[in-house]
């Protein structure tokens, strides 16, 4: 756990990708009332890859670092593999947190793959428990 602290300190202190981004393709909002974090995702494509991703909003410091360190593997990956993405995902990747903060660190995720599916056309959402085992 010692190297998610560092994880989260090191992401939320120096945020990457953390701007609206104006000429975006698509745009999602996503709330948590429990911890009443925020955030809205911008997404640009190319083809079937994300081209660019930006966010914005209020979230914690958790949910912050999280949508920071979802920007290292989104840009560049194709949306099909975007959407098998999960807490276990961040999990393999080094970034853990304890139970109750799970839904904060996938909110950007959540925000993201229903963003996606939207661009698609697919009359699907997912919520947090899609995302967390």
């Amino acid at each position: 756990m010692q190297e998610t602290e560092l994880l989260i300190k090191e992401y939320s202190k120096n945020p990457l990708c953390n701007y609206e981004m104006t000429d975006a393709d698509i745009s999602r909002h996503e709330g948590n009332f429990i911890c009443g974090d925020d955030i809205t995702i911008y997404l640009k494509f190319d083809g079937d890859k994300i081209k660019e991703y930006s966010y914005d909003g209020n979230p914690s410091t958790v949910s912050l670092a999280a949508a920071s360190f979802l920007s290292e593997f989104l840009i560049g990956t194709d949306i099909s593999e975007v959407l098998k993405r999960n807490y276990e995902t961040f999990s393999q990747k080094g970034f853990e947190v304890s139970p109750r903060r799970k839904r904060a660190a996938m909110i950007a995720l959540l925000a993201v793959k229903n963003a996606i599916y939207k661009f698609k056309g697919e009359d699907r959402e997912d919520d947090f428990d899609d995302l967390i085992d």
